[in-house]
């Protein structure tokens, strides 16, 4: 079989141009730049072996457009780096115990400032929260708590460590109905024989609040403490 090895150039450009934007911000517009312009001399030659370096261009380019739309809204976020700050959010991921004990989610940021002046921003965050219910994906947060900038590369703008923290509206429509589902399985989930019924729910769902110390350690042990979450996730 002969093998079709057209679309590795079009992979490699990509990941290399979102490297190079998302590391060496300030290159992103010329990146941007050069590519649509390479992409129209080349597509403009009209010569077959040139398209797919035109098209391989045109790409390029949309990858960079699309870091320099994100770069605002991360800019805003990360200038709350180090302060106390109090955010708005809509949990956007499934919710973890973490190694200090809070329940970690992805949120998509709506708004943060300080306490009671809380400015309109959307970017990518990462919330920590003592553990509690109605943290569901869909769900719509307000938090307190110490914003602290992540490093590049990282999906989330900011980590935000609250101390206090509350659900202003819990998922509805097909979040609500994924969350209920979710809370059903890990109701019936426990009933079962341990330690398999503290690892259900992470395998399947996503949810390791019911997996021991005991047991976390015993799946890291044996090098299968991906599977904990990540599968259900």
């Amino acid at each position: 079989m002969k093998r079709d090895l057209r679309m590795l150039p079009l992979a490699a450009a990509v990941w290399a141009v979102a490297l190079l934007c998302v590391f060496v911000p300030a290159a992103a517009p010329w990146t941007a730049g050069a590519g649509l312009v390479g992409a129209i001399v080349m597509l403009a030659l009209r010569r077959r072996g040139v398209a797919l370096v035109g098209f391989v261009l045109a790409v390029a380019s949309a990858v960079a457009v699309s870091v320099i739309l994100a770069l605002p809204g991360r800019g805003d976020a990360q200038a709350w780096s180090g302060r106390i700050v109090e955010a708005t959010a809509e949990i956007t991921s499934s919710a973890s115990i973490g190694q200090d004990g809070r329940l970690w989610f992805e949120a998509q940021l709506t708004g943060i400032g300080p306490r009671g002046a809380i400015a309109p921003v959307a970017a990518p965050v990462r919330i920590g929260v003592d553990p509690g219910e109605g943290f569901d994906m869909g769900a719509g947060i307000r938090v307190t708590g110490q914003a602290a900038e992540t490093d590049a590369g990282e999906r989330s703008a900011i980590v935000v460590f609250a101390s206090s923290a509350e659900v202003e509206h819990p998922a509805s429509g097909v979040f609500a109905l994924a969350a209920g589902l979710k809370h059903d399985f890990v109701a019936r989930s426990t009933t079962l024989p341990e330690p398999g019924a503290g690892l259900l729910p992470g395998l399947a769902v996503g949810d390791t609040r019911a997996v021991s110390a005991q047991l976390n350690d015993d799946m890291r042990a044996s090098g299968l403490s991906h599977l904990t979450a990540v599968s259900g996730s």
